[in-house]
């Protein structure tokens, strides 16, 4: 039975393992088991979850009681080679397939409200979807789709909005990006307080709103915004809400914690709640803790799609996630994150933000001067984040930065356009990172720190 060589190549050892979670999700494979193997594989996947290694027959079997231990004992012997377990999971996964379209046609039968039936068929879809997916994203001999790249060329020379992705709101960037596409993943870096979690933000909310300004909202509602996933490990759903509720209301963020708005601002927040009451477009929070991995968010993820459609995830931040395996040193591990994101984005087909620590190393020049680096090396604690990004944004770091009006940001790596340089301004006590004016000169201004 496909089912129990499976579980026998899944206890062989962390790496089989995860090869059958590439091919089929661990939910999904919980759910395609049958009644007698479902205990064993909660054991497995429990096991794994906490030591990172399946267990070995003789703890397993201390899980079990005497009928699960005769299950067990079945998979021990069921084993097969490398070249045949793709095969047993897709018999598998063909087998799942089946019973799901089974029981979504006795559930029509059987049910007259029009709302379950709409709603099992969109879960049924999507579990679908997700079986129809392995670790290959796509295959095929070059010469044969000569035909096929000529008409998407044509198509979008005749539609050339459909190459655009989700735009940041910066106009100097999205000249430089044409958008953030999908299955393409942005690392913002820069030093600590330097407001590269707020300049997220503030992407995520420039996408989400499209050309509506909720602070001046007449009721008129535009429909260019874009859904988005925002995970949140660094900081609590209610103080996001209240750094976006700053930010899109024009408001102090401090008095707005601290219960002393003035008239004026609570007038402009009240208006901006009665945007959001009726706004369609969606912008879900997921307040996930420390160290969490991107197969749990991944997770997460999934559990919401049959909700709707989200366009663009953020991801605060990389830095205090954890692996999806963990390989030993802290830069190592730092590394496979951004591997595990990118993965991540290109599975979901969605773009993806993230956020990591710069170096800020110095670089000498001559014997009186020195300047700051500005490349793709500075993030974080592995180069493996640069070498998983497609685009790289860096936030300069100067004297006194706390201090100034402006906040430079290098544009160090763009996969498919160029790098460069852009200017915006910094007003942290509203939450909010804006476009320089044509006019603006520069100069210092109050603390900007977050």
């Amino acid at each position: 039975m496909s089912e129990s060589k499976i579980l026998n190549w899944m206890m062989r050892g962390p790496i089989e393992l995860l090869d059958v979670y590439r091919t089929i999700e661990p939910g999904l494979l919980y759910e395609a088991v049958s009644n007698t193997n479902e205990l064993v594989l909660k054991h497995i996947q429990d096991y794994h979850s906490k030591y990172k290694t399946p267990p070995s027959y003789k703890i397993l079997a201390g899980f079990l009681t005497e009928e699960g231990k005769e299950t067990l004992n079945a998979i021990f012997k069921d084993s097969c080679a490398q070249n045949e377990i793709q095969f047993y999971i897709d018999e598998l996964k063909g087998r799942f397939n089946r019973q799901l379209a089974d029981e979504l046609a006795k559930n029509i039968a059987a049910s007259g409200n029009i709302t379950n039936i709409n709603q099992r068929l969109r879960d049924v879809v999507v579990k679908v979807e997700k079986l129809g997916k392995d670790a290959i994203f796509s295959e095929g001999n070059f010469s044969s789709s000569a035909e096929e790249r000529l008409n998407d060329y044509n198509y979008t020379r005749d539609n050339p909005g459909r190459v655009m992705g989700v735009f940041s709101g910066y106009q100097q960037l999205d000249d430089y990006t044409w958008g953030i596409k999908n299955s393409e993943m942005m690392v913002i870096s820069g030093a600590t307080s330097s407001g590269k979690s707020l300049l997220m933000m503030n992407m995520g909310i420039n996408a989400w709103l499209g050309s509506n300004q909720p602070s001046i909202f007449d009721g008129q509602y535009f429909d260019d915004g874009k859904n988005v996933v925002y995970v949140t490990l660094e900081m609590s759903k209610k103080q996001l809400e209240q750094r976006i509720d700053a930010n899109i209301a024009l408001i102090r963020h401090r008095p707005l914690i601290r219960g002393n708005l003035t008239d004026s601002e609570i007038q402009d927040w009240k208006r901006s709640l009665e945007f959001q009451k009726n706004y369609k477009k969606k912008f879900h929070i997921i307040d996930m803790p420390r160290g969490t991995k991107a197969m749990e968010i991944e997770a997460k993820f999934d559990s919401i799609i049959g909700q709707f459609k989200p366009d663009l995830l953020c991801v605060d931040y990389l830095g205090i996630m954890k692996p999806n395996r963990s390989h030993g040193a802290d830069w190592e591990d730092v590394g496979h994150i951004a591997e595990d994101l990118h993965e991540l984005c290109r599975k979901k087909n969605i773009p993806l933000i993230t956020a990591a620590q710069r170096k800020g190393r110095i670089r000498s020049v001559g014997k009186q001067k020195a300047e700051q680096v500005e490349d793709s090396e500075e993030i974080g604690r592995s180069k493996m984040i640069g070498d998983n990004a497609n685009i790289i944004l860096l936030i300069e770091n100067r004297n006194e930065e706390h201090l100034r009006e402006d906040m430079i940001i290098h544009i160090t790596k763009n996969r498919d356009g160029a790098k460069g340089k852009i200017v915006l301004l910094k007003d942290f006590e509203k939450s909010r990172v804006m476009t320089a004016p044509d006019n603006w000169t520069g100069g210092e201004g109050l603390e900007n720190e977050v």
